[in-house]
């Protein structure tokens, strides 16, 4: 008896042994997964569970995080200092944490405190208000009194050689006779006397003065000389007398939307009303001097204000390369430092910082990275480049971002919803760890923390952990939309290493993702890479979806379609 012999159906396997992370497209690459959980690709090629993390500074109201030496953050109104309280009174509300040299810098509260001297702490701005007489004296720039002179609208007869005249008939300026005729004198300045009226400020102070009878004196001066009861300006009209009314002199930083440091200088922008008056405006510190914004001596270490023309708000600032960024949303004003003095600000219309997302802007392996209207955005100095392109429609907004070891961390809100994403700038690949909302990030020795609501968290890098085994899953897109026709897949193998006492379970769906079918369990135990291999045998179908689920460590070495052609027979 003769049987009739069939041939085998022919196979063919597709395998993949290099992970690209998350893609959210419509059509997910093989190899990438449409959704995942708890997933790194810090062992590429292979995926892996991400790190465990750390809490290490419990807060109830978190504020702000810096690292400097070491980490800086603040809860409610107090400011953390290597976990010390220090005394230096806050508004309780989100802050922005500057570094300039051993300072800190604390926006919008505009306080500073010096890091490696923590007595050296207070306010950058000043104010100080006179009770009692306040007396307007004649004076060279240094302070020094000038000798007897006559005052009168006419100059005195039979003058000799040196013999000084204020002349009250032409704005009060001071002649000397030089032998021949009546010269004005340069070095003349005017103190002002008062009980404490010079406490609280230092020579060089750009300050305002208001409050004076003599109105030529009211306006913004520079410092020449300061003590507790006496400050002495270049006054362009000397006046003398005393007055009782009070006379205001004030130090002030200008109200600001972001501050960064670059070339030992404060930069800021700020756009809206601000007094009754509308402003748009970028703002400099004198040369290695936060406290002062209001010097303009004609200095090259002068303060800088510039007003602009673009329009919108401004939605961030970065230095980098050199430079100062000033971001709105479909703009940048970039600022070139002079050290000279003849700072450039140029205006470029590219994509910017989506409105909502200016800490989102961080700097990895040399590039700036940033959450814009299109996406994250990566600038090298030339146009920025959108490096999203991974997540499809998704849109995101309130981003908050971070760099480490050549990883930029977003986390960015979607529909009301957390997601805590990282970039790999070396292979331009993405992952999705979990919903964890971070508030900001900073770097200290090489680990990246995140504030979060519940306080300060080691993202990477600690060696001690207090998370619980992780859950995890990772799932495709639809598997066989790329096979010929007549061909089905057969079985998918699965080489991967779970953790001791850790587990993986896959499940199949045929109806893109509505329900879904368990297919198997592999249990961690032994280290061989043969014993972990898991075989899923779906029943026929030309597409489907995996979705493999985990607690504890996994690393997923290779996945295999094995497909084979259907019978030709009718």
């Amino acid at each position: 008896m003769f049987l009739s012999q069939f041939p085998a159906p022919a196979q063919q396997r597709v395998t993949v042994s290099k992970f690209l992370g998350y893609d959210a497209r419509p059509r997910t690459p093989l190899g990438a997964f449409a959704r995942m959980e708890n997933l790194r690709g810090g062992g590429y090629p292979t995926l892996s569970v991400r790190e465990k993390r750390k809490t290490i500074a419990a807060l109830d109201r978190p504020n702000g995080l810096a690292a400097k030496d070491c980490l800086i953050w603040v809860d409610g109104g107090t400011l953390y200092i290597n976990g010390a309280a220090i005394d230096l009174t806050l508004t309780d509300s989100e802050k922005q944490l500057v570094s300039m040299g051993a300072y800190l810098l604390i926006w919008p509260d505009k306080k500073y405190v010096n890091t490696q001297d923590l007595s050296d702490r207070g306010s950058l701005e000043n104010t100080s208000q006179t009770t009692g007489t306040v007396t307007f004296s004649l004076c060279r720039s240094d302070g020094s009194d000038y000798g007897d002179y006559t005052a009168g609208a006419a100059a005195p007869g039979s003058p000799e050689s040196g013999d000084l005249w204020l002349d009250t008939g032409s704005g009060a300026a001071l002649m000397q006779y030089d032998g021949v005729m009546w010269q004005a004198v340069g070095d003349v300045a005017m103190k002002l006397s008062a009980a404490n009226i010079g406490k609280g400020f230092s020579a060089g102070d750009g300050v305002t003065v208001s409050g004076c009878t003599g109105a030529a004196v009211d306006g913004t001066w520079t410092l020449l000389q300061c003590s507790d009861n006496a400050i002495v300006i270049g006054a362009a009209a000397v006046i003398e007398g005393e007055q009782t009314t009070a006379v205001t002199v004030r130090r002030y930083v200008p109200d600001m939307d972001y501050v960064v440091e670059c070339g030992n200088r404060l930069w800021g922008c700020k756009y809206g009303i601000v007094g009754g008056r509308s402003v748009n405006a970028v703002y400099g510190s004198a040369l290695g001097d936060f406290r002062n914004w209001n010097t303009f001596a004609g200095l090259s270490t002068d303060s800088y204000a510039a007003d602009r023309g673009s329009d919108g708000v401004f939605t961030g600032a970065a230095a980098y390369l050199g430079t100062v960024l000033f971001f709105k949303e479909h703009s940048m004003e970039r600022l070139y430092i002079s050290a000279a003095g003849a700072h450039q600000i140029t205006s470029l219309q590219c994509p910017g910082v989506k409105q909502g997302s200016s800490s989102s802007l961080a700097v990895a392996d040399g590039v700036l990275y940033f959450h814009g209207s299109g996406g994250v955005y990566a600038f090298d100095g030339s146009m920025p480049q959108l490096i999203s392109a991974a997540f499809g429609e998704e849109r995101y907004d309130n981003a908050v971002g971070g760099a480490v070891e050549g990883q930029y961390w977003l986390s960015a809100r979607r529909n009301g919803e957390s997601h805590l994403l990282v970039y790999d700038t070396a292979r331009k690949l993405w992952h999705r760890q979990d919903s964890l909302r971070v508030r900001q990030f900073a770097v200290s020795g090489g680990v990246l923390y995140g504030l979060t609501d519940r306080g300060v968290t080691a993202m990477t890098g600690g060696e001690a952990e207090d998370e619980a085994e992780l859950d995890w899953y990772a799932e495709t897109g639809e598997l066989g939309l790329d096979t010929p026709e007549h061909k089905y897949l057969q079985r998918i193998e699965l080489r991967l290493l779970p953790d001791s006492g850790a587990w993986v379970t896959a499940h199949v769906s045929y109806d893109e993702g509505r329900s879904w079918h368990y297919a198997g369990i592999l249990r961690g135990g032994s280290r061989q890479l043969r014993a972990g291999l898991m075989t899923v045998r779906p029943v026929r179908c030309p597409q489907l979806r995996l979705r493999l689920t985990g607690r504890g460590g996994c690393r997923i070495y290779s996945i295999s379609a094995v497909y084979e052609k259907g019978s030709d027979l009718p």
